[in-house]
């Protein structure tokens, strides 16, 4: 399985990365997520039913840039859009990456401005957590950084997916592990958030023994393997097409 990842991991590979076939252990789809603001995911349904063209701004640590890879374009914002276009049916997705490597929430709530908001997406992906829950940072410091950002984030009217922290040994290690947690979840349900949970999503990999911890986490214990990456663009692309079909579906019902 090793010798797996590690070609996984390779130049000839990551040539190819938006054609990389999902693990044979990453399940069909993940936990439910929060409830989010329907009016503002409302409009992207609209622009997904008459096939026009969405941006999606994938913005977080390097998990998102994928900065620890040998190639940028294995990180997951790159399976997000081949995974979200396939399910849409047209190629009307593109999925920005602006990740950056090591970044805790502060210092990424501090280029909104010029990475999310004057881009104008239709929709945020937030990932968000793990460098802070590594660093112990205080709870109270994080949760104020979070409200700053969503604060930003809703003024621009902007609809947005957080994504919480990995599950890795150097997560797991926290003493603010589960307080982060708490607190990222609040946030979301507090400002009508799309929350999506990679922690429960490789927990559950974890729990059905369907692959080990090699397979999931590289062996520096912090970041995804390129597999874990793929898995992981592609439930979280099944989570946002199912809510975007499900208000598709309202708004048919609305109209009859």
């Amino acid at each position: 399985m090793l010798l797996a990842l590690a070609a996984a991991d390779s130049p000839a590979m990551a040539a190819d990365a938006s054609n990389l076939p999902a693990p044979a252990w990453c399940p069909a789809s993940g936990p439910s997520p929060g409830m989010a603001n329907a009016a503002l995911f409302q409009r992207i349904a609209e622009k997904a039913a008459r096939r026009e063209a969405i941006t999606l701004v994938a913005i977080g640590s390097s998990s998102t840039e994928g900065s620890d890879l040998s190639d940028p374009t294995l990180a997951y914002p790159t399976h997000l859009e081949r995974h979200l276009n396939a399910l849409l049916g047209s190629k009307v997705v593109t999925v920005l990456n602006k990740g950056k490597g090591g970044e805790g929430v502060p210092e990424t709530v501090a280029r909104f401005k010029r990475d999310v908001v004057a881009l104008k997406p239709d929709l945020v992906v937030w990932q968000l957590g793990a460098n802070d829950i590594v660093r112990r940072t205080d709870p109270e410091v994080t949760a104020r950084s979070v409200e700053d950002g969503m604060l930003q984030l809703a003024t621009s009217g902007t609809p947005v997916v957080m994504m919480d922290t990995q599950t890795a040994p150097s997560v797991a290690i926290s003493p603010v592990l589960d307080q982060t947690q708490k607190l990222l979840k609040a946030a979301a349900k507090r400002h009508q958030a799309l929350f999506w949970s990679r922690f429960e999503l490789m927990r559950g990999i974890l729990a059905s023994r369907a692959a080990s911890s090699d397979d999931l986490i590289r062996p520096d214990q912090l970041h995804m393997t390129v597999p874990m990456h793929v898995c992981t663009g592609k439930v979280l692309a099944e989570a946002i097409a199912t809510e975007l079909r499900q208000l598709s579906t309202t708004l048919a019902s609305a109209n009859h």
